[in-house]
């Protein structure tokens, strides 16, 4: 089993999110999450959430380290990623879009300075998208091939007995499906970042709206 949270940090950055702990004992309370595994946003890698979800819940995590985590993500983006061979691969198509996912993994070097993690991943991603695009001072549409390309460092604490890299790519695979269905549309289409409303329960309330929303659109087709 796996617990998805997706809750967002707002105001200035800290080290601790202060939602994701009363959030999770919320949810034990009622639900026993000894080793179920739990992702997260790169917001909410810091040490005392790994501690906390290994130590109090008895669970797992799979982190994704960025920018935020200077120290980790360097020490991470040091590994030899480039002689480590692909572990695993997944090519999608559909929609005018062909989508390859690859994941290398090793083991967690000893001097990471980030508690319980077992095993370190590069997760790179490439997509090429169909768009039509106009060209200028014309009414003729163009189609066009484009080509993204991401990649993504990480951690968790389960070991390789536990995980193999293709459970570590579904983990990240099914985080980003939340961040795809949910977030990525409140950010870009309904532009929530640039709401003015900040006050009391207001944000929280127009969040649900905006959810709601998005879920009556897509139950129309």
């Amino acid at each position: 089993d796996s617990v998805v949270v997706a809750e967002r940090a707002t105001g200035p950055k800290s080290n601790e999110v202060p939602q994701f702990q009363p959030l999770l004992r919320g949810l034990a309370q009622v639900t026993d999450l000894t080793g179920w595994v739990i992702t997260a946003d790169a917001g909410h890698t810091v040490r005392a959430h790994a501690r906390f979800v290994h130590d109090e819940l008895h669970a797992h995590f799979v982190l994704i380290a960025k920018e935020n985590t200077p120290k980790v993500f360097a020490r991470l983006d040091a590994m030899p990623w480039e002689t480590t061979p692909i572990a695993h691969t997944t090519i999608e198509t559909g929609h005018g879009r062909w989508e390859k996912r690859t994941i290398r993994v090793l083991d967690a070097p000893d001097d990471l300075d980030f508690p319980h993690v077992k095993q370190v991943f590069l997760i790179e991603r490439t997509t090429i998208r169909t768009v039509y695009k106009r060209t200028k001072n014309s009414k003729k549409v163009k189609k066009t091939k484009v080509t993204y390309c991401v990649a993504v460092l990480g951690m968790t604490s389960l070991s390789a007995d536990q995980a193999s890299p293709e459970h570590l790519a579904t983990y990240v695979r099914k985080h980003w499906s939340i961040e795809n269905k949910i977030h990525w549309v409140r950010d870009v289409t309904f532009r929530e970042d640039y709401s003015k409303i900040r006050t009391g329960s207001r944000p929280r309330i127009m969040a649900t709206l905006r959810n709601l929303a998005i879920g009556l659109i897509r139950q129309a087709g």
